[in-house]
């Protein structure tokens, strides 16, 4: 059998109100690892956390962090360790931003998209790395779209700021590597979620086709054919975070 060596293994997941942090969060609680998961609000998070309680027999924290506001991912990583204990695992996940035609993207849109998704994911990875570093293990993963190679002029900013966490990943992968702090990319591909369903209603809208017809040729971009489920993101996440990828950084 694939033991995955997450049992006990703390995990804090970032963004898992739904979609593929929801189903990441599902996974390593599955696997036996103490997971807390995060997002904006306590309605949409606490029935999250309690059906993977179910689910899985685990144990689920939901705390509320908005991860745009520093102090907020400093209070959501102390209060995880205080639970828990040290963090093993960051699943590095967070909002997408906003689509538009470039024309139409304000410096102010531009500073929004930055912050909601790549300043989040630079402050949660900073907030746990040192810990890492000086527990002598860790794993973060960072959750950056398939924009981050593949760019698409409707989807600009995601594009940019996606790349720049590719970036991100090659260097705290550098840093932590002596210290056996491995850090991954999964850039998911077009995933069913709510997320997605956005991306197709914008291209509809910047490229005056209907959503359908968006929606289309996403698909036809991929070699399967079809969108991709959380789940399949959330085995992934699984095993980069388990024993058995001890070489993968």
């Amino acid at each position: 059998p694939m033991d995955l060596g997450l049992k006990d293994k703390v995990a804090l997941v970032t963004a898992a109100s739904r979609g593929i942090g929801a189903a990441a969060a599902h996974e390593l609680a599955a696997e036996g690892a103490r997971v807390v998961i995060s997002a904006r609000n306590m309605d949409t998070l606490k029935p999250v956390a309690e059906k993977i309680a179910s689910d899985t027999a685990g144990s689920v924290i939901p705390i509320v962090a908005d991860n745009t506001d520093p102090a907020a991912i400093e209070h959501l990583v102390e209060r995880t360790e205080a639970e828990l204990g040290p963090i093993d695992i960051l699943v590095n996940n967070s909002l997408g931003p906003a689509a538009a035609r470039f024309s139409e993207i304000s410096d102010e849109d531009w500073q929004r998209a930055i912050d909601v998704k790549l300043m989040a994911q630079i402050r949660q990875a900073r907030a746990v790395f040192d810990g890492m570093v000086s527990r002598g293990g860790g794993r973060i993963i960072n959750i950056a779209g398939t924009h981050a190679r593949f760019a698409h002029a409707f989807a600009i900013t995601a594009g940019i700021v996606n790349t720049a966490l590719l970036s991100l990943t090659k260097a705290l992968a550098e840093e932590g590597a002596p210290a056996k702090v491995l850090v991954n990319a999964i850039n998911p591909g077009p995933i069913e979620t709510e997320r997605m369903r956005y991306m197709c209603e914008s291209k509809s809208k910047i490229e005056g086709i209907s959503v359908e017809k968006a929606r289309h040729d996403l698909v036809s971009e991929t070699l399967l054919k079809r969108f991709g489920e959380p789940k399949e993101v959330g085995a992934l996440v699984a095993f980069l975070a388990s024993g058995r990828a001890s070489f993968m950084t």
